[in-house]
């Protein structure tokens, strides 16, 4: 995953120094910078594997108006619509995406970061090895476990925090499966108590084939 997103970490950086140094730059700008240094320190520790040629998936039309909502490699998932999820592996090479077997999708602004990933089933399920696919060594789980049925989805959820960024410093994660697939949510929220709102957002146009 360190090499996948070695592009992005350099563009952050790079945007960290010449923001340093210009001497007149406001705190906003240097705010914006801190949060991309924490998003970058993020992503680049996300576990992956070795991604093997599959067959190009071709996902039909989607009944639904798409505005804050993302639909591709078999599955569609809600989000805020000023978010916008963003491919890590295209951020290498646009030839080579996410696949339907295995993927990450990450979105951020300054007031919210949000992070998921996907892979095929194993034999059995384990929600908490799910959380620490997407957990960082930063973020400390606050709160107890809360599993709730969402139509036919089983949800594991607990509250995060502190998180890999200091300005945004609660969040939460989850897991499911679908379709065959094990999900992984997470998200970095300025205000406690944000991430559950986020999370039915997510689910309440969730689907997978």
């Amino acid at each position: 995953m360190k090499k996948i997103l070695i592009p992005l970490i350099l563009v952050l950086l790079l945007a960290t120094l010449l923001l340093a140094s210009c001497g007149g730059a406001d705190q906003e700008a240097r705010d914006q910078v801190r949060i991309q240094a924490a998003v970058a320190a993020t992503l680049a520790k996300i576990p992956t594997q070795t991604s093997h040629p599959t067959q190009q998936m071709v996902i039909p039309p989607t009944p639904m108006p798409l505005d804050g909502l993302f639909c591709e490699y078999g599955f569609c998932v809600g989000h805020p619509a000023d978010l916008y999820l963003v491919d890590a592996s295209i951020l290498r090479n646009a030839a080579t995406p996410s696949t339907r077997a295995y993927g990450i999708l990450f979105a951020f602004n300054p007031n919210l970061f949000m992070q998921m990933t996907w892979t095929i089933s194993g034999p059995s399920y384990d929600y908490s090895v799910s959380h620490r696919i997407i957990l960082e060594e930063t973020d400390v789980i606050t709160g107890n476990l809360e599993v709730f049925l969402l139509r036919n989805l089983n949800v594991y959820y607990q509250p995060v925090g502190p998180t890999a960024s200091d300005l945004l410093p609660y969040g939460a994660v989850a897991s499911w499966q679908c379709g065959g697939r094990d999900f992984s949510w997470k998200v970095y929220t300025p205000q406690e108590g944000m991430a559950s709102g986020l999370l039915q957002q997510s689910l309440e146009r969730f689907r997978c084939e």
